[in-house]
């Protein structure tokens, strides 16, 4: 058994990314099972075969990297691992959630069926969006302009005061390419459309906190 406690936490980005790539290449070969603590969430996906989360102490989820990141079993674990989106909402029943002036339905098993007029938290990745050309009827059909845009090299991040979400700005992922073909520059109008099949939803709770790692 071999434990590494947060090996390459001192290391620039370069050099990490090379020796993460090293150490899961030996642990292979080797076929040693290794436990690795780190608070990178990128490492722990990259590296895994099963991640453990905890939270002060407390395992919240344990599963494979597409798990956890995809099927958040609480709202610390949709936060923790990843970037997300956090919108208030309140539940209408039958999985039809009423958020701002839009209504939104979540996939059965995304979340409880939550009585009519609970307080809930709908959790959805920035790259879980349509864009291109939608109808009208689109399911999840929002307009929005860009507030502010944050570069992270091959793709970025726009942040859209989404119409109909007031207070509730969404951050979207873009590629570069994306970003040249739709217009996406800060002051920009666009439209896209929601991935309903990708919500997660929790009851409503006040922030915690946040924990210890992966």
């Amino acid at each position: 058994l071999l434990l590494l406690d947060e090996p390459l936490s001192a290391l620039d980005a370069i050099v990490r990314v090379h020796l993460r790539n090293e150490i899961r290449t030996l642990q292979r070969e080797l076929g040693v099972t290794t436990v690795m603590v780190t608070h990178d969430q990128e490492e722990a996906l990259s590296v895994a075969d099963r991640i453990v989360v905890m939270n002060h102490g407390v395992i919240e989820q344990v599963g494979t990297p597409a798990q956890v990141y995809r099927e958040p079993a609480s709202p610390f674990v949709a936060r923790f691992i990843g970037k997300v989106n956090r919108l208030q909402a309140v539940a209408e029943g039958d999985h039809w959630f009423r958020c701002g002036d839009k209504r939104l339905q979540c996939a059965p098993g995304a979340g409880a069926d939550f009585r009519a007029g609970r307080q809930v938290e709908l959790y959805l990745r920035p790259e879980d969006r349509v864009v291109g050309t939608l109808p009208d009827d689109t399911p999840g059909l929002c307009t929005g302009r860009v507030l502010r845009i944050e570069f992270l090299g091959g793709n970025c991040l726009a942040e859209v005061d989404v119409d109909g979400l007031p207070g509730q700005p969404l951050q979207l992922q873009y590629s570069l390419n994306q970003m040249d073909e739709f217009g996406v520059r800060e002051g920009a109008q666009l439209r896209f459309a929601l991935r309903m099949d990708r919500l997660r939803v929790f009851a409503a709770q006040s922030d915690a906190s946040e924990g210890e790692g992966a």
